[in-house]
């Protein structure tokens, strides 16, 4: 009973959110559109700074762990700290990256093919990344709640952070996806 309760309390959510994007990204006021644009572009300027600044910390810390450990005083909380910090850095660089077209793609076979097929295709693909995320979402959630009750063996930290990055990065691909597809529908 307390997983169907729980289940449907996602699904509020998941509708709400839906309905939140669906009225921002398909808007007919200019100046909340043009708000919403405006937010978004900060939001994503944030998202680089972030997933930059913690690649470089990730560096930092373990360029220090090393040192620290050839005058024999190991950090051992560091290896710990770095795991966070690149699971967190890979999931927001991949939104950065899906977002400013930088993933790896083939256009070997649809390069020659006309736009609207090419229009069509690009369609379809973003339709399947986007139904991909919503199942890493459902079961990045799941798997960040069955991790809760480990820890990391130095931090008084649950695993959760580390687990938490699939659905958070998830939902923000989400949104970009949301966009493409947009975008893709008003050509």
């Amino acid at each position: 009973v307390d997983v169907v309760e729980n289940s449907r309390k996602w699904y509020g959510v998941k509708v709400i959110s839906l309905r939140i994007l669906f009225a921002i990204f398909f808007t007919k006021n200019k100046y909340w559109r043009y708000r919403m644009k405006a937010i978004y572009r900060s939001f994503c300027k944030l998202e680089e700074v972030l997933s930059c600044t913690m690649f470089f910390s990730m560096t930092a810390l373990v360029l220090c762990s090393a040192l620290a450990r050839l005058i024999n005083h190991p950090l051992p909380w560091s290896i710990d700290v770095a795991q966070i910090l690149l699971a967190w850095t890979c999931f927001i660089g991949a939104d950065v990256a899906y977002r400013d077209k930088k993933l790896v793609g083939l256009d070997l076979f649809t390069r020659n093919l006309p736009e609207q097929v090419r229009n069509l295709i690009e369609l379809l693909i973003q339709v399947l990344m986007l139904i991909a995320l919503i199942i890493f979402i459902v079961v990045g959630l799941k798997l960040s709640y069955d991790s809760r009750m480990r820890f990391f063996q130095t931090l008084s930290v649950s695993y959760s952070l580390v687990t938490l990055s699939l659905p958070v990065s998830s939902a923000l691909m989400s949104i970009t996806a949301c966009i493409k597809i947009a975008e893709i529908i008003a050509k």
